[in-house]
């Protein structure tokens, strides 16, 4: 199981900013295909790792819930990628239904040993990382793309977009 890091600025995952971000095709809990950074176009992404059992997690949740509010119509994303256990699915559908999390979920029950965590190399959550949508690159990761970080990682990489 994932766990929240010894010290907070270390890296949570293998990738970080300035970097592609790997791309996968995946299906969301509803059965809707994703193809990422490809479905994106146009758009500054959150690719969010958590789990139910996270405190971390769960105190982030507000601040994901408030910047994807505040910035949705704008052309803010999110994308979560549950490293829930086997068998939660019931409790996490009911979870993300209490907590409005209205954006796309990734859930297989396979915990670290989901292949995009494997694939982005998560070890601890929450793990933000937050990609352009038109090329693919990583923005910000982790401290950068969380808490009051991840408005203004958002607004910037929205404002860069209506300069293009």
């Amino acid at each position: 199981i994932a766990v929240a890091v010894a010290d907070p600025y270390a890296p949570r995952s293998a990738v970080s900013a300035g970097q592609k971000a790997p791309s996968f095709r995946t299906k969301t809990i509803y059965g809707k295909t994703i193809n990422f950074p490809a479905d994106y176009k146009g758009k500054v992404v959150l690719l969010d790792f958590w789990a139910t059992y996270c405190k971390p997690c769960l105190a982030e949740l507000p601040k994901t819930v408030a910047a994807y509010t505040q910035y949705h119509d704008k052309g803010f994303e999110v994308l979560s990628v549950s490293l829930d256990l086997s068998k939660k699915a019931p409790a996490l559908y009911q979870f993300i239904k209490d907590n409005n999390m209205t954006w796309p979920q990734l859930y297989d029950g396979q915990a670290v040993k989901t292949p995009i965590a494997v694939q982005y190399g998560v070890h601890a959550i929450p793990c933000a990382v937050l990609v352009d949508g038109d090329t693919g690159l990583v923005i910000a990761t982790d401290l950068g793309a969380m808490g009051h970080k991840l408005t203004k990682a958002v607004e910037s990489a929205l404002a860069a977009k209506a300069k293009k």
